[in-house]
Order: structure tokens, then C-alpha cells, then sequence
């Protein structure tokens, strides 16, 4: 009887290692010893420990301002240029 029970404890511990947990608007890459897999979408997941891992990719748009600059065209006209970067 104690066998049994502390097997049934390492198997659940096992168990509840592997899970995993990605959040919205995030997608996680799974890896089995470093090759591709698939990709897990939001929710609740499960790994095998020890043998697969996972990579959380933010699948967001990220923006950034760039400050206002001021520019000299080529008639010597003074103008000022703002941007946005989106990645």
C-alpha cells in the first residue's frame, strides 16, 4: 500500500509540473529537445516535463514614437518630420 501511494504522489506531481498556462492575446512555441512543435494558443496546457519546453511570443503590435525632428529640404525650406514605428 505505501508503494502505491508514493507513486500515485510522484505521478502527480509529474502531472502538475507539466502544466502550463499561456495568457491572451500571447501564443507559446512548443519545443520537444529543441525542434518545433506546435503552437499552443491561450488557455490551459499541458507539457511533458523535462522533454518539452515552451517559448511565450507577445503577439501585440508594438509601437514607438520617434521625437520631431527639423530637416533642411534641398530648396532650404526648414520642416519638421515626426514617425511612428510599428513592429
Amino acid at each position: 500500500m505505501n508503494n502505491y501511494l508514493i507513486f500515485a504522489i510522484l505521478f502527480g506531481l509529474f502531472f502538475l509540473s507539466g502544466i502550463r498556462i499561456v495568457f491572451e492575446y500571447k501564443r507559446a512555441l512548443k519545443f520537444r529537445f529543441g525542434k518545433f512543435i506546435k503552437t499552443l494558443r491561450p488557455g490551459f496546457c499541458w507539457i511533458i516535463p523535462f522533454i518539452e519546453t515552451i517559448q511565450i511570443v507577445d503577439i501585440r503590435v508594438i509601437t514607438f514614437n520617434i521625437d520631431s525632428q527639423e530637416v533642411m529640404t534641398a530648396d532650404n525650406v526648414p520642416c519638421s518630420i515626426d514617425g511612428v514605428v510599428f513592429f
